[in-house]
């Protein structure tokens, strides 16, 4: 017999159990975020097939990071990337939900562009027994998977929105899925092997998006469909411009859907689209055919910046997707549509109001003006029937001068009960038009190689450890027990990893690289610059002149350097080379990285390690900051860095960000700094047990920037007294 007690225990869990299962009044409450960051592109994903969440409509609402690229730039280009499943009226009842007493055409996306048109919504949502707690599943975190991954996708869809019955097809055929044996993850390899770097993996299935919620069916409709989504992203320099999504759609209904499309939603924002204050500025977008890209770029050469500040048309990037493999009889690209969002969206040259709508004009792309020769693909005469050759051809040019939607669509197919067919994509990134197809093509070459990945020698793993004006790069060997290994290259960056040097140069096809802070190569007669290919005469080989600061390892330590550092990840025994920096500044936060590379081959030329996106774990990038010795005796080692200061200093992180550091101070002083007329502008406080620097942000009692000019500071503290001068010039 149970006590009070337990009585009143169980009542409270009966009930607790009860509120939680009541609560759920939607599908997407099991909406997941998280984050792909494994190369220069980074993006927030959801498990409902949103691929970012920029959020035209209102920048408060949006989710960075939303396409940023280079990633950590701040500058971020997704308002929003999905995909799209249609088919045409007249389907079988036991293919769709809802109602549509008016017989119109379908369509259903995971979409979601905040209040504009139909989509303003997902109409996709995914399914619980794939869902952890709190973030999207992703291989890199084995904490973000469910508890227990289900053995096989479900053979259930749900009646309608306010139902959550599942209603299982039991003529359907079970598909298990696979798992990589050595990491559990489920990969999209032959025997479930992961592929990539970085993979996502969610399951997800058609309704009547969240608008309808609480409406009953009578203003919804939706194909039973479900969407197995995956996005896979690799690091390496052939491969750190993009990331390939891909989304299988399978019929779990009992009948046939005819004549169904699917498609890639590509809305991209080159950068003012979705700020605040600055409005819809031009933008360009294109389609080149040959690679099946949609891609587009800034019209003016002009932007602001979302850190602060202007940026030219070189400074922002060019996006796109490339279509690699389209559902459907031809697997190709059968429709593509340029549109303004403002251009008309109860027309056929609009941007599709409606689900009939988008179907028709959007993934189809029906009766549009801008398709001159009724291919259903938007062609390069501009909306004057004039042919275009401006900036960005040979490539399709269309909707200048706004905020633009392209969609990719495939040819009309049916779909069997149970039956998948597949759509493959890369949302890839340029620094120029060059660039671009570049690594679109590169894209296209992995896919087609099945997966089958080039790379550079290992990267090698860097511990760093910092004194007064010194910094010591410690790292392994194991890179230079590659076949190919030709030597390492040290680069260094004092914005925070976007750039990587003080000197840098365009390849051939635009893209951006670096002069390394220093290169050792290896004694092998392999030097100078390649010839081999052509388009990588520009990669220097070195010059067979490295000698190898190597010590092993012994007892934490490595001998014969002062002073001596503790190894964190190395054990004793180890074999580790050693890189001195002393031409830093004390205070600035630095960052390494080391890259090693290969000598190259006839069919592929040399490729080196790019940085890693998280230098706080054990890899080739690390931060740092070297520090000045903190005043024990007397003042006269106080320093103000930089002097004079400059607003264009390469230290600078950010337009916004101006700081003056004052260095070799002691535990505790009193700095007053004052203007050439003698007025006291900022008094500082140092009171700092384990640096001898204070960062000045440049800002008066007000809070207000200093105008350019000398100023005089005035330093006391328990060793002293000290005066000096520095000049600001912006």
């Amino acid at each position: 017999m149970m006590s009070n007690k337990q009585i009143i225990f169980t009542f409270c869990l009966v009930s607790f159990l009860a509120g939680n299962l009541f609560a759920q009044t939607s599908p997407m409450d099991w909406k997941r975020w998280n984050v792909m960051n494994i190369n220069r592109v980074a993006t927030t994903f959801a498990n409902t097939g949103l691929l970012c969440d920029g959020n035209n409509q209102n920048y408060n609402l949006a989710r960075p990071p939303s396409f940023e690229y280079p990633q950590g730039s701040g500058k971020q280009y997704g308002t929003c990337v999905g995909v799209v499943v249609g088919a045409p009226k007249d389907q079988h009842p036991d293919v769709v939900g809802g109602v549509n007493p008016e017989n119109l055409d379908y369509l259903d996306g995971t979409m979601d562009e905040g209040p504009a048109d139909f989509w303003n919504e997902e109409h996709f949502a995914p399914y619980k027994e794939f869902v952890n707690p709190s973030v999207a599943s992703i291989s890199t975190d084995p904490e973000s998977w469910p508890q227990v991954w289900p053995a096989e996708l479900p053979n259930y869809y749900y009646f309608d929105i306010n139902d959550q019955t599942g209603v299982t097809n039991p003529v359907l055929p079970s598909v298990p899925i696979l798992f990589d044996s050595a990491t559990g993850w489920p990969g999209f390899g032959p025997a479930g092997e992961q592929l990539s770097d970085q993979e996502t993996f969610s399951v997800l299935y058609g309704w009547g998006g969240t608008d309808q919620i609480g409406v009953g069916d009578a203003k919804t409709r939706w194909l039973r469909t479900q969407l197995i989504m995956r996005g896979m992203a690799w690091q390496g320099s052939l491969y750190e411009d993009f990331i390939v999504w891909i989304f299988i759609v399978r019929n779990i209904a009992s009948e046939p859907i005819t004549d169904m499309a699917m498609g890639i939603h590509a809305d991209f924002g080159f950068l003012p689209a979705f700020l605040p204050g600055i409005g819809y500025d031009a933008d360009r977008h294109y389609y080149d055919p040959q690679l099946q890209l949609a891609y587009g770029w800034d019209d003016n050469d002009f932007e602001e910046n979302p850190n602060g500040g202007n940026l030219s048309g070189e400074e922002v990037a060019w996006a796109g997707v490339v279509a690699l493999r389209m559902p459907g009889p031809t697997k190709k690209v059968e429709a593509y549509d340029a549109t303004h969002f403002w251009e008309g969206q109860a027309s056929s040259r609009g941007s599709g109001g409606a689900p009939e709508m988008y179907f028709n004009w959007n993934l189809l792309n029906m009766d549009d003006q801008h398709d001159s020769d009724g291919d259903h693909i938007d062609d390069d005469f501009n909306e004057n029937g004039i042919p275009d050759d401006e900036e960005g051809g040979p490539g399709y040019y269309v909707a200048s001068g706004a905020d633009g939607l392209q969609v990719l669509g495939s040819g009309q197919f049916t779909l069997q009960p149970g039956e998948m067919d597949t759509l493959i994509f890369a949302t890839v990134f340029g620094t120029s038009e060059a660039d671009l197809k570049t690594n679109a093509q590169r894209a296209i070459t992995l896919y087609k190689s099945n997966w089958k990945v080039v790379k550079a020698p290992p990267a090698p793993k860097v511990e760093v450890f910092s004194s007064d004006r010194k910094v010591t790069l410690v790292w392994d060997t194991e890179s230079e027990a590659d076949p190919q290994f030709e030597g390492y290259k040290i680069y260094r960056s004092s914005d925070g990893g976007q750039t990587w040097g003080t000197e840098s140069f365009n390849d051939f096809d635009g893209g951006i690289h670096y002069i390394p802070l220093a290169q050792y190569d290896k004694v092998n007669g392999v030097k100078g610059f390649y010839s081999t290919l052509p388009e990588y005469a520009w990669f220097d080989l070195g010059t067979d002149s490295w000698v190898p600061l190597r010590f092993e390892v012994q007892a934490d330590t490595i001998k014969n350097l002062t002073p001596t550092y503790r190894l964190q990840n190395f054990q004793d025994g180890d074999s580790v080379n050693v890189f001195i920096d002393r031409d830093i500044v004390n205070g600035l936060n630095y960052w390494y990285y080391i890259a090693a590379y290969d000598s190259g081959n006839g069919i592929i030329g040399p490729l080196e390690n790019s940085s890693s996106s998280n230098p706080e774990e054990f890899n080739n990038t690390v931060t740092v900051r070297a520090e000045a010795p903190m005043a024990v005796s007397n003042l006269q080692e106080v320093r103000v860095v930089p002097n004079p200061y400059k607003i264009s200093e390469i230290w600078e992180s950010g337009f916004k960000e101006h700081t003056l550091q004052f260095t070799g101070l002691p535990e505790q002083a009193t700095i007053r700094i004052f203007n050439a007329g003698g007025e006291l502008i900022r008094t500082l406080l140092h009171k700092n047990q384990s640096s001898g620097i204070e960062v000045w942000d440049m800002k008066n009692e007000f809070n207000q920037l200093i105008a350019p000019g000398v100023y005089f500071y005035y330093i006391k503290s328990d060793l002293g007294e000290k005066t000096g001068k520095f000049i600001v010039i912006l």
